[in-house]
């Protein structure tokens, strides 16, 4: 039989879309405030040069101060890390049931793995109860028909599907974003080192006759803070360093799938891989927490 793109749990898709949407806000928050900041420099900058400019300051300062409360109470950083790590919980958990690897062996019957599942989903659920307001009710299913037709496949062919569908996967997945945030990295160092130029030209630009330029010395500097803001929330280096590693990590793992023969044997696979996914978010978001 040709096996089915897994569908995972209507759980997981619904963290999903919830951890999506709070780093969408949290993300524009925190662009509105680095834009609102360097438009209060600017017009600090050109203070002699109108009389709005003063009321238009104080209205920025209020409505910096909405964004910062408006980030304390709705905490949607943390809304965003938690529901990417319930996301990654249920997913891990689904391939595990889909292989039959422990907790969800084989058994008699289906019922039972289906039930310790949703158990499982329960228990996940209850803890991460903070989430509900993010979380979105439709009528999917828990345990799929896919996820079954999965589980229902022979050994050699669910260690194929799973290598192919999983291991691959994710190993592709950490070295495209180790890649991704190299770029950025390096592209942020680029723009960082000109806008520290453009503050050294600008704040000697009188003696080069270019005396209006001086007033943008203000403005690359909070933009310049800015963007270390930036840099230091997004952390493209460590997450480079470390998606990079784990993508070696996996490829390591991979290579033990050639000597699978036994049920036993793959659950053990399977778990030591599912470990090494769930650690990297885990990680992901202590770090974040800590940060």
């Amino acid at each position: 039989m040709t096996a089915p793109e897994l569908q995972y749990p209507a759980l997981y898709d619904s963290a999903s879309l919830g951890s999506a949407a709070a780093q969408r806000n949290f993300l524009w928050t925190i662009r509105s405030e680095y834009f609102l900041l360097l438009c209060m420099s600017v017009l600090m900058s050109t203070m002699g040069l109108s009389g709005y400019n003063r009321p238009a300051i104080s209205i920025l300062l209020l409505v910096l101060a909405g964004l910062f409360v408006f980030k304390i109470v709705k905490r949607l950083d943390e809304d965003w890390y938690r529901c990417r790590a319930l996301a990654e919980s249920v997913k891990t958990s689904t391939w595990r049931f889909c292989m039959r690897a422990h907790p969800f062996g084989d058994a008699d019957k289906i019922a039972e793995p289906k039930a310790n599942f949703r158990n499982l989903l329960h228990d996940i659920l209850k803890t991460n109860q903070s989430l509900a307001k993010n979380l979105t009710a439709n009528g999917a299913e828990q345990v799929t028909e896919t996820m079954l037709s999965v589980r229902a496949l022979p050994l050699n062919e669910r260690l194929a599907y799973y290598v192919e569908n999983r291991i691959n996967d994710q190993k592709t997945w950490y070295a495209k974003k180790s890649a991704a945030n190299k770029r950025a990295l390096n592209i942020w160092i680029v723009v960082t080192i000109l806008i520290y130029l453009g503050a050294a030209i600008s704040l000697n630009a009188d003696q080069l006759g270019f005396v209006w330029a001086t007033k943008a010395f203000d403005p690359m500097i909070v933009l310049a803070t800015s963007v270390l803001g930036w840099l230091q929330m997004k952390r493209h280096g460590e997450l480079m360093a470390s998606y990079n590693l784990t993508a070696h990590e996996i490829g390591i793992i991979k290579s033990n799938s050639d000597s699978i023969e036994t049920e036993g044997a793959f659950s053990d696979f399977v778990n030591e891989a599912e470990l090494a996914f769930s650690r990297e978010h885990t990680q992901w978001v202590a770090r974040r927490d800590a940060n």
